[in-house]
């Protein structure tokens, strides 16, 4: 980065933090290092991670056997006790199953990554909201204080008769209107550090952001995670569809022992029986519309993903390097900005120059200044995208 680019635009910035240096200062690292498996945000996703995990465990479960106890006396000679277990056998279908819910527990881990990179993205931007505002804050109060000065130069030497009296009040309005931006922008920084505080509920009231450089645009080589997710969504609806297709259920079994007393004496034995659910009316019609509607749904969603991800690439990487071009333009044009304000200001002493001129010049910097923060906040954004992009590639940060 440019060494102007300290001095002009962010001078004020670190000043005030020099200034104020019983204030905590918190960088982008400390503000994200919050983020962790404790996070309430954090929190929040993984439980989709345990729903898809425990309906794993319910798909490779077995069902309990039952077992049954009966006992026949009826008035007469004859009394029967059965002991029965039964079990209902596992069918074709469950190995298909346990294979689509081993799918949605990888779909859905894909998707918790996913989520942890947009939440650090989030806090990102919040950081980055906050640290410009602070700084459009600072660069305003700097300004306003430079032309308060100016005024109330003016003030004593319109006294002495050495100015025009006019020339005092107009510098005064000046100072005015940018001391009510000031207060604007006062606004627009505390609520930026509430949005931040929310992420970070220990943020000290007093703490100072530091406006992040412009890092390097990161790599987008490899595969997008969220297209290996609907892929893997995908195959898990392939076979929840597989698991539909037998119609007739697996049979269930019973085994137990039967004792019949007689008069005189009693008989023993072994029972073994089979019961199978015959498909005459539900052939598993509803079940397998279901699931091909899934399917059908799973492909659409991995062609979306696949264009999405293309799209998305090819937008972020133009814009990002469109911002970067033109903010360090913008750097090249602010390079003395300092020198052009102790220019104008020793030309309006020196008669040299018009109090209107002044203004102007004034003017001019500090809204130049104002759209350089503006051009970097958005030149930071388009780096997050590149870096959501770049973090969502399989072997990447994010991956």
């Amino acid at each position: 980065m440019h060494r102007f680019t300290l001095v002009g635009l962010l001078g004020g910035f670190f000043a005030v933090a020099g200034a104020a240096q019983d204030r905590a200062v918190v960088t982008e690292a400390e503000f994200l290092s919050v983020l962790d498996e404790t996070h309430p945000a954090v929190r929040e996703s993984a439980g989709a991670v345990g729903l898809a995990e425990a309906r794993l465990v319910a798909a490779r479960t077995l069902d309990n056997p039952v077992v049954e106890a009966v006992r026949e006396d009826p008035a007469g000679p004859i009394g029967q006790t059965d002991v029965l277990v039964s079990w209902q056998i596992p069918d074709v279908a469950r190995r298909p199953e346990i294979e689509a819910r081993e799918g949605a527990v990888g779909a859905a881990r894909r998707r918790l990554t996913y989520d942890l990179l947009g939440y650090r993205l989030a806090m990102r931007e919040a950081y980055a909201d906050w640290a410009v505002a602070a700084a459009r804050r600072q660069r305003l109060a700097l300004q306003a204080e430079r032309v308060e000065s100016l005024a109330q130069r003016e003030v004593v030497r319109a006294e002495r008769g050495e100015a025009s009296g006019l020339e005092a009040r107009r510098l005064g309005l000046a100072a005015a209107t940018l001391r009510s931006r000031v207060a604007l922008a006062a606004g627009a920084s505390e609520r930026a550090r509430a949005e931040a505080a929310a992420w970070h509920p220990g943020l000290p009231a007093d703490a100072l952001p530091v406006l992040p450089e412009l890092p390097d645009a990161p790599s987008l080589d490899g595969a997008d995670v969220r297209v290996r997710a609907a892929e893997a969504d995908l195959a898990a609806a392939e076979l929840a569809q597989l698991a539909t297709r037998p119609i007739v259920a697996s049979p269930e079994v019973t085994v137990g022992w039967r004792r019949q007393d007689l008069t005189p004496g009693a008989v023993d034995g072994p029972i073994f029986g089979v019961a199978w659910s015959v498909p005459l009316f539900d052939r598993r019609q509803a079940a397998r519309q279901s699931a091909g509607a899934g399917l059908e749904a799973a492909r659409a969603r991995l062609e979306l993903a696949e264009r999405e991800s293309t799209a998305a690439r090819n937008a972020a990487r133009s814009n990002f390097a469109r911002l970067s071009a033109a903010l360090a333009e913008a750097r090249e044009e602010l390079g003395a900005t300092e020198r052009m304000l102790d220019g104008a200001d020793a030309a309006f002493r020196q008669g040299e120059a018009g109090l209107t001129d002044l203004l102007e010049t004034h003017r001019s910097v500090t809204e130049a200044e104002l759209a350089v923060l503006d051009l970097h906040e958005a030149a930071l954004a388009a780096h997050r995208e590149l870096e959501r992009l770049a973090a969502s590639r399989e072997g990447g940060p994010g991956s």
